[in-house]
């Protein structure tokens, strides 16, 4: 998942269920060791749970080391145009105030 830019609910699942595959781990596997149901990674990772707990998600990212930092991303793929929406590699457009 090297350089994937994550904007969507549905990007964030297909990340982790690309990490768990590296990892060789199964839904149920995953779903243990954050303490939810193997029915909430299948619907996550298919982009069907509108409204999954952020606190979940970033324990997923966690467990299958998959890093978020911006400086993760190749500097190709970095676009200060590029609108990411909420899930934004660099700082948020909203709070870049005013530009002269």
């Amino acid at each position: 998942m090297t350089g994937m830019i994550l904007k969507t609910v549905s990007d964030l699942g297909l990340a982790v269920r690309e990490a768990r595959h590296r990892q060789k781990l199964t839904q149920k596997q995953l779903a243990q060791t954050l303490g939810t149901t193997q029915e909430w990674i299948s619907q996550f990772e298919t982009g069907r749970l509108e409204n999954p707990s952020l606190g979940t998600v970033l324990k997923a990212f966690a467990t299958l080391e998959i890093d978020l930092h911006p400086d993760s991303v190749p500097g190709s793929l970095r676009n200060d145009d590029l609108d990411t929406g909420d899930l934004a590699l660099d700082e948020p457009s909203f709070l870049k105030g005013r530009r002269r």
